[in-house]
């Protein structure tokens, strides 16, 4: 979808896109393609800083939350050395194959692994530990990546979650749908936890950003 503006002012929002220099064509022609069938995608500013957490990390292997038809895992896999990975979840087949000519194409195939099933079935079947968990699955089981992200994350490993200001109805305290509440719920516990240092970026709909300080 197109940079939202319930937070971020969408003159500033303009301002911030024209200033992120040159985007690849790939990209360009991604956006498109969520933005002609109304396709929710992270938008590209809140995908540069991603790509930007990616490259300074050092991240090597990321596991994705959700990947629709691949525009968040192209952004990452842009930023990974050339033996990382990204493990991405999809369960419509149409989208996956969108997504795999998009990797083809854009020179991606080897750093991406993009899996047909539900996000959280696939990633409790991994063992191995990643450097980065970015989660973008239906916002009711926001509460439940943390439980099964710490145990995967290294230390100094980030859970990275869009969507978590749900175009400021977090802020208003008599919206009670299910998605809300699950969305504070899961702002609040990741804030109480003491094995990770948050914050959120209040850009587009709101990205949370976490520090696993442990072991």
């Amino acid at each position: 979808m197109p940079e939202q503006d319930a937070i971020l002012n969408p003159l500033i929002g303009d301002y911030l896109g024209a200033m992120s220099g040159p985007v690849d064509p790939i990209l360009e022609e991604m956006a498109r393609h969520g933005e002609e069938r109304d396709f929710p995608y992270l938008g590209p500013l809140c995908a540069r800083i991603l790509h930007m957490l990616v490259r300074t990390s050092g991240a090597r292997r990321i596991f994705e939350l959700g990947s629709g038809y691949g525009y968040t895992m192209y952004w990452m896999a842009k930023a990974l050395p050339d033996d990382g990975v990204v493990i991405g979840t999809e369960f419509d087949q149409t989208n996956i194959d969108v997504a795999k000519e998009y990797f083809r194409r854009g020179g991606l195939a080897a750093k991406t692994d993009l899996r047909k099933g539900e996000a959280l079935e696939v990633f409790t079947r991994e063992t191995d530990p990643f450097d980065l968990v970015f989660n973008d699955i239906d916002k009711e089981q926001y509460p439940r990546v943390i439980e099964l992200a710490k145990p995967r994350l290294r230390r100094h490993g980030l859970l990275i979650s869009d969507n978590v200001l749900a175009s400021a109805r977090v802020v208003d305290q008599s919206i009670n749908d299910p998605q809300t509440r699950a969305i504070r719920e899961y702002n609040r516990r990741l804030a109480d936890d003491p094995d990770f240092v948050t914050t959120i970026i209040p850009i587009r709909d709101g990205l949370s950003v976490a520090v696993k300080i442990t072991d």
